[in-house]
């Protein structure tokens, strides 16, 4: 999902939404015409769920918000690298980049 954001913020905020409202959801009263269960269970079968869809919703929309946040601070170095027209001239651009980002972002 690296390569679609708006894929990955969609399903992010997604995520989000649903294990939001699956801890808000109150739980089913019992139907007075079934059979009653053998052992009765109060607790939400959901909230494990939930919670780890909250965590990984979180990290997506993180992960996502990073991506953009690299995008518009260093939009120069992005620009020069989708006009370069040769590897020399990628290389250049890494001069665009702080010294501490070009291993990590930079041609290698």
């Amino acid at each position: 999902l690296f390569a679609w954001p708006y894929v990955a913020l969609l399903l992010g905020a997604l995520a989000l939404y649903w294990g939001i409202s699956a801890l808000r959801a109150k739980p089913r009263t019992p139907d007075p015409q079934a059979p009653a269960p053998a052992a009765a269970d109060t607790s939400r079968p959901q909230t494990t769920a939930a919670v780890s869809g909250l965590v990984t919703g979180g990290l997506a929309l993180a992960m996502v918000a990073s991506m953009f946040t690299a995008k518009l601070v260093y939009s120069d170095y992005y620009e020069c690298r989708a006009d370069a027209l040769t590897n020399t001239a990628q290389k250049a651009c890494e001069d665009l980049l702080p010294k501490e980002l070009r291993p990590l972002l930079g041609t290698r």
